[in-house]
């Protein structure tokens, strides 16, 4: 298992507000030339409102940890739920507005590659498929702890026990 504390990921500055970069794969990935098959991140939202990015070619998921989002895609009004992601597609033009100060975390996946992902509560894992797990609150992998927005990267069987969003 490793452990990745908030602190130690790279932060970049964005027009809307900061982005701490979580995952991305390959680990020598670019998200500005696009190359790269999967990223995962959590943005501090200053702007009330913003545009999201083009990412043609890529799948989309978004949830908000803290504050409000809503997107608009479409003339569709879209207020995005704190229990369950929302995809859409890279290429989508989508607009959101939000609370200021509210926090998301994101996937963005090349189209092609699967993932699966959802947000667990007190959950066995008994496979040792890969999994990325980022905690929602302060919880625990065995006798692990993680503070609340800390991830782990696992390929063994492990016992969560309190709240994480955790991806394949």
């Amino acid at each position: 298992m490793e452990i990745i504390r908030k602190e130690a990921y790279k932060t970049t500055t964005w027009k809307g507000g900061i982005t701490r970069q979580i995952f991305i794969s390959p680990t020598d990935g670019d998200l500005a030339a696009r190359r790269f098959d999967l990223r995962i991140s959590s943005a501090i939202i200053d702007n009330t409102e913003s545009d999201f990015s083009d990412f043609r070619g890529f799948t989309r998921y978004i949830l908000p940890l803290e504050g409000e989002i809503t997107l608009f895609k479409n003339d569709e009004y879209i207020p995005l739920s704190h229990n369950s992601f929302y995809q859409f597609e890279g290429n989508e033009k989508v607009r959101s507005e939000n609370t200021q100060g509210a926090i998301d975390f994101n996937i963005i996946v090349r189209h092609g590659i699967t993932v699966e992902l959802g947000i667990f509560h007190n959950t066995q894992f008994t496979d040792s498929r890969p999994r990325l797990v980022f905690a929602l609150d302060d919880c625990m992998i065995d006798d692990t702890s993680l503070a609340k927005h800390d991830t782990a990267l696992l390929t063994e069987s492990f016992q969560l026990k309190g709240k994480a969003v955790v991806v394949e």
